[in-house]
């Protein structure tokens, strides 16, 4: 049986020592410790480097790619990604290796499109010392190979076909683009958006390969399957929990704090969407703002709380830092002055705000900002935003968060005065690390949700689809395999649309 080579792809027998194309060392897979998984494979090339040779001497090219690996190298690694290998002046990472995570394939796409942004601002520089500009193109590909088990040895070797189509796809990408092989882009469509896809004649692939130029990150995941809704399914009793907290917060004008702790794809978000329609329209007047938490990205501390604020003055991540200097100035400044703040206190808590939120302001002279100010900062903001009108503060998937956030929320939640909701997700190891919210009483609460029955999973299947006929062996080898998670079924119900089964 033949496997690609994973230097150059060409095919090798398994079980042969070398590469007889490039010479790669290979080894036997049963020696070496290795172990069949689902990875996503990152290519990463500069193009133009022949002419980029022929512009620098050799010192000066050796520390503008120096530059360049270190950074980009950079950047892999804070999304959880391993660099395998450079070759010449291309860079192979993997994400999956030694750990599969769920969103790996997100995680790639996420660390492409900062490696793109990254070369923005290195370019700068290497216009100025040498009056030249890098460009690269990359391709992102998932799929089965063989890895190394355990921790990543020094020199990582990870083997398959989808190796060999991300190299293939890395070098039909136009520079500057990224282009995304059919199964990663199947396991983040709902992340980002791609343009159309197209076909390409692959070297080593008897049929063409389906890829799609990667556009840009959606403002907010889509859930579900595309053109199919069902109506909320078995979360009933835990809606009216929620929106009896929120209604005990209006009355009494106090905070209130609770976690909606479960599984992934359990149904947090779900459930967390319908409350917030039903807090919408009960109080058309209540603001709603939303704040995630990352699993891993540059400035990603107090990301939740940034999105939070970024809500409230309504500026995006785009958006220049001049606007969002007088945004800061022109909205949360009156917020403020309402507390009977002097003039001081609310430049320093803006100051405050603007740290946590990673906002740049101007002005050398200004105080420097405490832990302090941070904690006494969140409270005031809150309380001066729920002084005209009810709030709710959703934080989603908190089990990411890292630990000033969770102190902040205790303290936003303990500090603030006001019908201010302070709404949680998170998995269930959360509660085992932080058992202090569970015994944090006053103003929190929790809930945990359970799988559907059986019977509201076949309901969900049934609202689902439009087929009225659909088989009844179809029918339980989808209930038997989402085990009363709703996110599985919708994921196995795309899955037998996506290979035109013929269902709806």
């Amino acid at each position: 049986m033949a496997v690609p080579c994973p230097t150059c792809g060409s095919p090798v027998t398994e079980g042969a020592r070398f590469c007889a194309s490039c010479g790669t060392q290979l080894g036997d897979v049963r020696d070496r410790g290795e172990q069949r998984k689902v990875v996503t494979i990152l290519f990463a090339d500069v193009t133009g480097s022949t002419s980029l040779g022929e512009q620098l001497d050799p010192e000066r090219l050796r520390a503008l790619l120096g530059s360049y690996f270190t950074e980009m190298t950079h950047v892999i690694a804070s999304w959880g990604g391993t660099v395998e290998k450079y070759i010449g002046d291309a860079i192979m990472a993997v994400f999956g290796v030694p750990t599969v995570r769920e969103d790996d394939a997100e995680r790639a796409l996420r660390a492409a499109l900062e490696m793109g942004e990254r070369l923005e601002a290195l370019n700068e520089g290497f216009e100025r010392d040498h009056r030249v500009r890098l460009q690269i193109r990359i391709g992102v590909n998932t799929g089965e190979v063989v890895a190394p088990v355990g921790s990543v040895p020094e020199q990582l070797i990870v083997t398959g076909d989808a190796v060999n189509v991300a190299a293939r796809l890395e070098q039909a990408a136009v520079p500057g683009t990224v282009l995304v092989g059919e199964r990663s882009y199947l396991a983040t469509r709902a992340a980002f958006t791609f343009e159309e896809p197209m076909e390409l004649d692959v070297k080593g692939k008897a049929a063409p390969v389906s890829a799609r130029r990667l556009v840009d990150v959606l403002p907010e995941p889509q859930r579900g399957v595309p053109g199919l809704r069902a109506p909320m399914i078995g979360r009933d009793r835990e809606l009216e929990t929620l929106l009896g907290m929120f209604d005990e917060a209006v009355e009494t004008g106090r905070p209130r704090m609770t976690i909606v702790y479960g599984t992934a794809g359990i149904g947090k978000s779900r459930l967390t969407n319908e409350f917030v329609s039903a807090v919408r329209a009960r109080h058309p007047a209540a603001a709603v703002l939303r704040g995630r938490c990352l699993a891993a990205g540059h400035g990603i501390t107090y990301w939740a709380l940034a999105e939070v604020l970024r809500g409230i003055i309504e500026v995006g991540l785009a958006d220049p830092v001049e606007e969002v200097r007088r945004r800061l100035a022109e909205r949360i400044g009156p917020m403020l002055d309402l507390l009977g703040l002097p003039t001081q206190e609310v430049d320093q808590t803006i100051a405050a705000l603007a740290t946590t939120a990673g906002i740049a302001l101007d002005g050398a002279d200004r105080p420097p900002v405490t832990a302090e100010d941070m904690a006494r900062a969140w409270p005031r903001l809150a309380t001066a935003q729920v002084a005209s009108a009810p709030a709710v503060w959703l934080i989603e998937d908190l089990h990411w968060a890292g630990e000033p956030v969770p102190e902040m929320l205790q303290r936003i939640a303990a500090g603030t005065e006001g019908p201010l909701i302070l709404l949680a997700t998170a998995r269930p190891e959360f509660a085992e690390t932080h058992p202090e919210f569970a015994a944090w009483g006053g103003v929190t609460t929790s809930l945990s949700l359970r799988p559907l029955t059986d019977a509201q999973s076949e309901q969900l299947v049934g609202s689902l689809l439009e087929v009225a006929d659909l088989p009844e062996k179809l029918r339980a080898e989808i209930l038997a395999k989402a085990e009363g998670n709703p996110f599985f079924v919708e994921e196995i119900i795309q899955r037998l649309i996506d290979e035109d089964t013929g269902i709806r």
